[in-house]
């Protein structure tokens, strides 16, 4: 009996560490991230995804092809200087997973350019034999000068966005990274006391990109980001932070 007991509590500690102890990884996963600023700003797949995702215990190498207000017909076009680039990763590298995201409110404003883009990215992505991910943006913060353009609040925004994303989804068989929906139960629920946004309103601060790699570790890898160690540099804000992640990252596709 006591061995046994022994036995359980072996391989109960061993579960825990699958969901994110930090014991690394054999295999070295490739990543490439496509998207515009809402991607590079505070060079988050390098500097944040990729220390979190050691933290878990997963070895990553990250590629980003990113451009300011780019959209993703424009990275699916290889006479483009930016999509050419797309074609030269997918070419001379063999990923695990490619990340797209578009401009933040084109899947509103021409969810038909959206979903070209996406489409002519997935055949890329699918001769490459990688898993396609979209990361979902979020809805500007009150008092955006072009929040009304796109819905009829910051909520509004993100719901649209995240149809919009799912139905794309649908069409090419993509997982969504929920990150707008994450950004959106963090700011209404603590948005005076948690600051997602930089002083435009629409891009996303340190906190909010720190938001976004942890519901990537979640949704990418099913890793629980709860239990792995490590901090932005508040454990209150990361508590909750990696709770809005883990919650984004249950959300069905529909």
């Amino acid at each position: 009996m006591k061995k046994y007991i022994s036995f359980m509590l072996a391989f109960c500690m061993g579960m825990t560490c699958l969901s994110g102890c930090g014991k690394k990884t054999e295999k070295n996963y490739r990543i490439l991230f496509v998207g515009n600023s809402f991607t590079e700003f505070h060079n988050m797949p390098q500097e944040i995804f990729a220390p979190l995702c050691e933290m878990a215990g997963i070895n990553v190498t990250v590629d980003a092809v990113t451009r300011g207000s780019y959209i993703l017909e424009n990275f699916a076009n290889p006479a483009d200087f930016y999509g050419a680039k797309v074609d030269k990763c997918l070419r001379e590298n063999k990923y695990d997973f490619v990340v797209l995201q578009e401009q933040s409110s084109r899947p509103i404003s021409d969810k038909e350019s959206f979903k070209r883009g996406v489409r002519r990215l997935a055949e890329k992505v699918k001769e490459n034999g990688a898993e396609l991910f979209l990361y979902e943006t979020w809805g500007y913060k009150e008092g955006h000068g072009s929040l009304h353009s796109f819905g009829s609040s910051t909520h509004d925004m993100a719901k649209k966005l995240s149809e919009s994303y799912m139905e794309a989804a649908k069409e090419v068989d993509a997982k969504i990274i929920h990150a707008g929906i994450a950004m959106l139960d963090v700011y209404v629920n603590h948005k005076d006391e948690i600051e997602l946004y930089m002083s435009d309103y629409h891009h996303s601060s340190q906190t909010g990109s720190t938001l976004v790699a942890y519901t990537m570790l979640c949704t990418i890898f099913g890793v629980d980001v709860r239990n792995v160690d490590y901090s932005s540099g508040s454990k209150w804000r990361d508590k909750i932070l990696k709770q809005a992640a883990y919650n984004a990252s249950m959300h069905k596709n529909m």
